[in-house]
């Protein structure tokens, strides 16, 4: 009798998480009504019942009732809001390894929400605690990966943070739980920074299972974007009603349903600017100095207007007239006007890759001639992005040299975190460069991720990592074509990875 609403609180619960990922809001919202019913039946009996063996003086099964029965089903709330707000960290730990439902696994559940509760507060004597479980779990896996990245957006360093979290996917080890935490905490930080259209890409990729706070948010998203499957007034109100720390988000919702009228026909849908195409050399100028304002923000095709405009400009027959008639009037050597433009061209081409590194912009594509400092431009950002690329896997794979040398040897966590930035910087510099560059930057990513794949496997134990690092070699090998790394890659990334959840064979 007082077990039966549990079971009912169980399966409803999971019914509405579901219908959450489907983003069947109606659906969810019946389910997740049952389940808080169910929890709220399970919560009286387990009262009544405690109540009632303690009267009759059996007051240490009334413990265990109230363990079982009360706080079990409120474990996920005492952690949202009491231990991790408060920064207990040890309190959310065993709530969460102890009581929350959080499938096979449960300690990895539990020491990702003490380093959430750590970030609250963080503290030297609690990071050290975290690390030192974090050591003793081998491989590694998704939940180390969560902990890490929670410890460091404690310090303040979000955008590692954010790197880290968005690793997750590459692990093949999955702890649903940590990954709805991971996406929340993801979902929430771009909405905190008004970056609605990452916060819609997770949500359209479906990266992370979506909490309830995730869910709203993704509404939020979707009207503010004027994306196709907008929730409508009352369902955007529906997830706001069941979603976590409604006074914060109610500003949220407000600007979310501001915009419900908009219509989505107007918006655009590639993101490029209208911008004119400058005719002359005076007007290069004017676009490049506009360009040069606020690097960071310089757009594609800002960026592609002003490299034309230059080309333009300097091969323009008036511009070379004018630049010679100058020459002989100020009496300067024969050929000035000839230095002048390659002078002028490697000034702007400087510039212009600054530019481009602090936008992250790669060269225009052209659908014609280069000019000279299209060319240049072209050739600068491949060659200088390439060199980097390849210093980065030289370190890469001196840290496998250098490990061997160390008898104690570094942490799996560690390894990560460079492979993490490294591929992060790979792919920065393959979208800029387009396919040309990921082809040239392909070979070494392939030499040196394949020694460090089977150094990590073979040595280290380290499975997971070591099919990452796989997985991402044979996606790149798809991308460009390698016949003979796409046979590697499908050898490879076809053996069975053990990992606490068990073995798992992909393909």
């Amino acid at each position: 009798m007082f077990v039966l609403p549990y079971f009912l609180f169980q399966k409803f619960h999971q019914l509405a998480i579901d219908a959450r990922r489907a983003s069947r809001t109606r659906t969810y919202v019946a389910y997740a009504v049952l389940a808080g019913a169910s929890a709220g039946v399970m919560l009286a009996a387990g009262l009544a019942l405690s109540a009632t063996l303690f009267v009759y003086g059996l007051w240490w099964m009334s413990i265990f009732t109230i363990l079982f029965m009360v706080v079990r089903p409120l474990a996920t709330l005492l952690i949202r809001h009491v231990a991790v707000p408060l920064g207990w960290m040890k309190v959310a730990y065993y709530l969460g390894a102890v009581f929350a439902s959080a499938g096979k696994d449960t300690l990895a559940y539990g020491y990702v929400v003490a380093a959430w509760a750590l970030s609250r507060r963080p503290s030297g004597v609690g990071e050290a605690w975290l690390a030192t479980q974090r050591a003793s779990r081998r491989p590694l896996g998704d939940a180390e990966v969560a902990m890490t990245a929670l410890i460091t957006a404690g310090r303040g360093d979000a955008d590692n943070a954010r790197l880290l979290m968005r690793s997750t996917t590459m692990m093949v080890e999955v702890h649903p739980a940590v990954r709805e935490l991971v996406g929340e905490w993801l979902a929430v930080d771009a909405a905190a920074r008004g970056a609605w259209r990452e916060l819609l890409r997770d949500a359209t990729d479906a990266t992370f299972p979506a909490t309830p706070l995730t869910f709203f948010l993704e509404g939020c998203a979707t009207r503010q974007l004027g994306a196709a499957g907008a929730p409508g007034d009352r369902e955007l109100w529906a997830r706001w009603l069941l979603a976590p720390h409604r006074r914060t988000t109610r500003a949220l919702r407000d600007a979310a349903c501001a915009v419900a009228t908009a219509d989505p026909s107007t918006a655009s849908t590639t993101g490029y600017e209208d911008v004119a195409q400058p005719t002359s050399l005076p007007d290069a100028i004017a676009a490049h100095v506009a360009l040069g304002v606020d690097p960071t923000l310089a757009s594609r095709t800002r960026f592609a207007s002003t490299v034309t405009g230059w080309d333009r400009a300097l091969d323009d027959a008036d511009t070379r007239a004018w630049l010679a008639r100058r020459a002989l009037e100020l009496e300067a050597p024969l050929g000035s006007a000839d230095r002048v433009i390659r002078d002028v061209t490697a000034m702007v081409v400087d510039d212009l890759v600054a530019i481009a590194d602090a936008a992250k912009l790669g060269a225009p594509v052209a659908t014609g001639r280069l000019g000279p400092v299209g060319e240049a431009l072209s050739r600068r950002l491949r060659h200088g992005r390439l060199d980097v690329l390849e210093a980065a896997f030289s370190r890469w794979a001196d840290r496998r040299t250098n490990d061997d040398l160390d008898d104690k040897g570094r942490q799996a966590i560690d390894e990560w975190r460079e492979f993490v930035a490294l591929h992060a910087a790979y792919t920065t510099a393959c979208e800029a460069g387009g396919l040309e560059l990921r082809r040239l930057a392909f070979p070494h990513a392939f030499t040196t991720g394949n020694h460090m794949a089977a150094w990590l496997w073979n040595k280290r134990e380290e499975y997971a990592m070591s099919h990452a690092i796989s997985r991402w070699l044979l996606d790149e090998a798809l991308a460009v074509g390698d016949a003979e790394a796409i046979e590697l890659g499908h050898r490879n990334c076809a053996l069975e990875i053990p990992t606490r959840l068990g073995r798992i064979k992909i393909g």
